[in-house]
């Protein structure tokens, strides 16, 4: 299951799942983000990914949220900010894309830390 929510004030867009994401459920949110992210064309906007709660991810989860990802920067997000299950995943997703990481436009933080 997921929430999909634009906040004008704070110019940001995230989704929040949880439970477990299949790759169906994965197929239709990357439709539905997109379509989402329709509202913050023109705008600078930031991107929040919040999977910190799911219990199970499919094998192609995380690739819908790379596209996820890549969609939001065409649609102008100045930063994307991933909240991982645990520090060890934070960690490991910041050291698969570092450059951006380093280049300010990507974050990976612990569900702990988030809060």
């Amino acid at each position: 299951m997921y929430l999909i929510n634009w906040d004008p004030s704070a110019k940001r867009i995230e989704a929040s799942f949880g439970g477990c994401i299949t790759n169906g459920e994965a197929e239709v949110f990357l439709e539905e983000f997109r379509e989402q992210l329709s509202a913050c064309q023109g705008q600078e906007f930031c991107m929040v990914l919040d999977y910190a709660t799911t219990k199970r991810l499919d094998n192609n989860v995380l690739t819908a949220f790379a596209n996820a990802r890549e969609a939001g920067w065409e649609a102008g997000a100045k930063k994307v900010v991933f909240v991982a299950r645990d520090e060890s995943e934070a960690v490991a997703l910041t050291d698969s894309r570092l450059q951006q990481v380093i280049d300010g436009r990507e974050e990976y933080v612990p569900y702990r830390w988030a809060a």
